[in-house]
């Protein structure tokens, strides 16, 4: 029987058009080429990689899980090797996607009938958001990127929390809330959890003279389902800071949850605050 690997990585997503290959071509790779293209050069023959989440352009990740099958290593000359063990995997991988900010951070051999995304569980995504922003383009370099700066001096994060549970939590048809892209057949998803965090404000802030005398808001909004709708979570994120804002309020929310109308939702979050950190299996 041909080997399976399952393999965990993380990624920066602003280099990536996002997880999965296209069908036309860019001048940006998805994180699946990147990978296939490096198992290639290492067995000498195409190898599919099969990612659990499919992770949108400027999506990050830190916790992506994929798999792939690997039946034979070929040399230049075409002369059958050993398959490399999963820890050469690790170094060899590495190696090889140089260049790309993407790193492997382990490879093990697992069940032949282990799916990466079809036996996950659930998965968590974060987005992180800094208040008080109110020129975005002084954002200290190393924030950027990585936070949705808002000009709002003050979250009503009491306010987004009560949304966040009456409106979103559990099962409910997300029709307003994904993309026109969106290939579903079926809108109909589970939030298990969605929780607004306050985070340790970033110590770049502190060193910044347009920041360190400010108050700003640090917050994460960390949201666990099994499956979700294309741009699902960054359109939530959207009206959970349009709550916090004052712009919307709690019954105007449920109102568009249950107009199942997208043009009636605010206009979809920035990519890059976003990323994927957990996808969970069954226990073993």
């Amino acid at each position: 029987m041909c080997p399976r690997y399952k393999i965990i990585l993380e990624y920066i997503g602003k280099g990536f058009t996002g997880w999965q290959k296209l069908k036309y071509e860019v001048e940006k790779k998805p994180v699946q080429l990147v990978l296939e293209e490096a198992l290639e050069k290492l067995h000498r023959q195409k190898i599919k990689v099969y990612g659990s989440s499919r992770t949108d352009c400027g999506v990050s990740s830190t916790f992506q899980v994929a798999h792939f099958n690997v039946d034979r290593r070929l040399s230049k000359t075409g002369v059958e090797q050993k398959l490399l063990t999963p820890e050469q995997l690790v170094k060899s991988l590495n190696y090889n996607v140089d260049g790309y900010p993407v790193r492997i951070m382990s490879v093990e051999e697992v069940s032949d009938t282990f799916n990466s995304r079809f036996d996950a569980e659930s998965r968590t995504y974060l987005y992180k958001i800094l208040s008080n922003v109110t020129i975005p383009k002084h954002l200290p370099l190393s924030l950027v990127d990585k936070v949705w700066a808002v000009p709002t001096k003050d979250l009503n994060i009491t306010l987004m929390k009560e949304a966040a549970e009456r409106v979103f939590l559990g099962r409910h048809d997300f029709s307003s809330f994904r993309s026109s892209k969106c290939t579903s057949n079926k809108s109909i998803r589970t939030i298990n959890s969605i929780n607004i965090l306050s985070l340790e404000q970033p110590l770049e802030l502190s060193y910044n003279n347009a920041f360190k005398n400010s108050n700003h808001q640090y917050l994460g909004i960390e949201i666990n389902a099994r499956a979700f709708l294309h741009n699902q979570v960054r359109i939530m994120v959207s009206c959970l800071v349009e709550i916090g804002k004052g712009n919307l309020t709690i019954d105007q929310l449920i109102h568009i949850r249950d107009s199942k109308n997208r043009n009636l939702a605010p206009a979809t979050a920035p990519p890059e605050p976003l990323t994927l950190v957990n996808v969970q299996y069954p226990s073993s």
